[in-house]
């Protein structure tokens, strides 16, 4: 072997370790996404209304969609309203809840995402900070 051949051979070796190394230390990509919410007024007398509305972003291939769920004191969380499924997208969703019970009633938005737009099972992505209405 001549040194010309040995040079580029040990060239062509450190540049596939180089390459195999930046290969093994890459962090995957992972899709980014959002959300916010918002919900007042923050005390209301019996029968009154409380607006809510969530807003999400999701770069992720699947398909999303954000709603708005309520809770009376240590009960279920149950969901008042939806946006529809978008794909690469989030959604708004803005809804009116009455506040039929005196106590503290609890709302969340919730990142939903799904396979299909008539996923029955979609996972949740993520969940936003509770707002507390005091209800006299």
């Amino acid at each position: 072997m001549t040194r010309h051949n040995r040079r580029a051979l040990q060239s062509a070796l450190i540049g596939a370790l180089a390459v195999t190394s930046l290969g093994i230390t890459a962090v995957p990509a992972s899709a980014k996404s959002s959300l916010t919410f918002a919900a007042g007024p923050r005390s209301v007398g019996r029968g009154g209304l409380v607006h809510a509305t969530g807003k999400a972003t999701d770069d992720g291939a699947s398909y999303n969609k954000v709603c708005v769920q309520r809770r009376w004191g240590t009960g279920a969380w149950r969901t008042v309203k939806c946006s529809k499924p978008v794909r690469h997208a989030g959604g708004t969703v803005n809804a009116g809840v009455r506040a039929a019970l005196r106590g503290h009633l609890y709302l969340r938005a919730v990142l939903f995402e799904g396979h299909s737009p008539n996923d029955k099972h979609p996972r949740t992505r993520s969940v936003s900070r509770t707002v507390t209405v005091t209800v006299h």
